[in-house]
């Protein structure tokens, strides 16, 4: 229970500093179009160009998906979660999201990846996670788990960030008692019902 609330809340701190800024910026801004990786003029939070493909710290913009570790995320190869220390700080870490959510492009000269592409939708994330722990105190990697989130915008009121709420949780981990579906409150899928948005 105790590594699923760990989980719970790196998924929540992750999407709060997804939501917060990607730290990543465009120079000038686009004159007549849209600003784009291929361009070399976005740039990381230290102002090195993004590149194609997957950086050495797991991001791959241009695609829309993040392959690494807790450590990795922060874009300092540190061995810390942002500054943080801990057993899962060497899981691996999966991230996947829509154009709405975290665009590759800068359209509106923000000198930002956009979010809300769209217009209508601030997008979705998913998380998937497996690594593993030491269950019973031995310093040993005994246990082994997996942890799969998809969270999606829903308008105003939702429960998380005033705008999105978790659609599924999966959690695996035989040693901790955890075996599938953790929670799902809609359809399969990753788009907006009309029961939760009305315009």
């Amino acid at each position: 229970m105790k590594k699923l609330a760990v989980l719970s809340a790196l998924v929540v701190f992750l999407g709060v500093l997804a939501l917060a800024g990607s730290g990543v910026s465009a120079r000038g801004g686009p004159k007549g179009g849209c600003a784009t990786i291929q361009d070399g003029t976005i740039t990381d939070s230290d102002g090195n160009p993004l590149v194609l493909g997957f950086d050495q710290f797991g991001y791959n913009y241009q695609a829309h998906e993040f392959n690494g570790t807790y450590d990795s995320v922060d874009r300092v190869l540190d061995g810390k979660y942002y500054g943080a220390t801990g057993d899962y700080v060497d899981d691996q870490l999966w991230m996947k999201w829509s154009d709405d959510w975290l665009s590759n492009k800068d359209c509106n000269g923000d000198g930002k990846l956009d979010r809300g592409a769209a217009g209508t939708s601030q997008g979705w994330l998913t998380n998937h996670v497996e690594g593993d722990y030491d269950s019973n105190g031995d310093g040993l990697q005994d246990a082994h788990y997996t942890y799969f989130v998809k969270v999606g915008w829903v308008g105003p009121g939702g429960p998380l960030w005033g705008q999105y709420t978790v659609i599924q949780e999966v959690y695996n981990d035989p040693v901790g008692g955890y075996h599938g579906l953790l929670s799902k409150i809609a359809a399969p899928g990753l788009g907006l019902n009309e029961h939760w948005t009305q315009q």
